[in-house]
């Protein structure tokens, strides 16, 4: 279902688990930590995550699952795929999850500054025609806001099935493309090992962007991976952390088909 056609916000009423909407979307703003204390007792850790574009919250509710103590907010703009979300939190019995209906832009309304310890924005709409390019989520604005909801140190954490969307973060973070993407468009043969590429989603060097001096500013390049779920040096990075080892519907689909997932994450400074 796309955003247009999606139905009104009320259809979220018949929701297992209400999902907030309209001003009750900002309702929890700087007191996040007071409401999971109070949802998950007095074992709750402190540690909240933000996922964006969580669809219909099954990546999310089994990282919850595992992970009682933490508090986990998903945020998606499809009712549909909310009112699975709502059902499948309030079947798990997952009193760590709070679903919304919103967009990434209501990010700073959301949350107070240094509110949340991780953003994941995993998947995000490729946007890459090139009249679309301008709509992509990771950008300053976007970056800008999700610095300022972060604690010191707090990630943000990027994947992408979309080898364009990944040159565009590199540009963003004025780091270089991996050699095989343009041995990729020029049709040439690679290393065996070398991870596939689908030549028709590279980007064209003139379209992507330069290095950002506010990005550079604000966050720290902590991990880097053109190939994720291959890549020793990511997995070892990851180890420890919430969603370590689990892939979202979309890798899994893209792993069975041997294509790579591209990961980048952030560090804000």
């Amino acid at each position: 279902m796309s955003e247009s056609s999606s139905p009104p916000n009320d259809a979220l009423a018949h929701a297992s688990e209400p999902v907030r909407v309209d001003s009750d979307l900002f309702r929890s703003r700087g007191s996040w930590r007071n409401e999971f204390e109070c949802r998950i007792g007095n074992s709750f850790d402190g540690r909240i995550t933000f996922e964006v574009g969580c669809f219909d919250a099954g990546f999310l509710c089994t990282i919850a699952a595992r992970h009682p103590t933490m508090g986990f907010v998903g945020i998606d703009w499809k009712v549909k795929s909310l009112n699975e979300g709502a059902s499948r939190v309030a079947a798990m019995g997952l009193k760590n999850v709070v679903l919304l209906r919103g967009r990434a832009q209501d990010l700073r309304q959301i949350f107070a500054d240094g509110e949340v310890d991780e953003v994941w924005v995993f998947h995000p709409e490729p946007c890459d025609e090139p009249n679309q390019l301008k709509n992509r989520l990771i950008a300053e604005p976007f970056l800008g806001d999700v610095h300022a909801v972060l604690r010191p140190g707090g990630a943000l954490v990027i994947k992408t099935d979309h080898p364009g969307y990944y040159q565009w973060v590199l540009g963003l973070l004025g780091l270089p493309e991996p050699a095989w993407f343009e041995a990729a468009r020029q049709k040439k043969s690679v290393e065996n090992g070398t991870p596939r590429v689908r030549a028709r989603d590279l980007m064209r060097p003139a379209d992507v962007p330069g290095p950002s001096s506010r990005i550079a500013s604000q966050f720290e390049i902590a991990m880097t991976s053109a190939d994720f779920w291959n890549d020793p040096a990511a997995m070892e990075h990851v180890q420890g952390r919430s969603f370590a080892g689990e892939k979202t519907l979309f890798e899994s689909k893209f792993v069975r088909k041997r294509l790579p997932i591209y990961y980048a994450e952030l560090r804000r400074r």
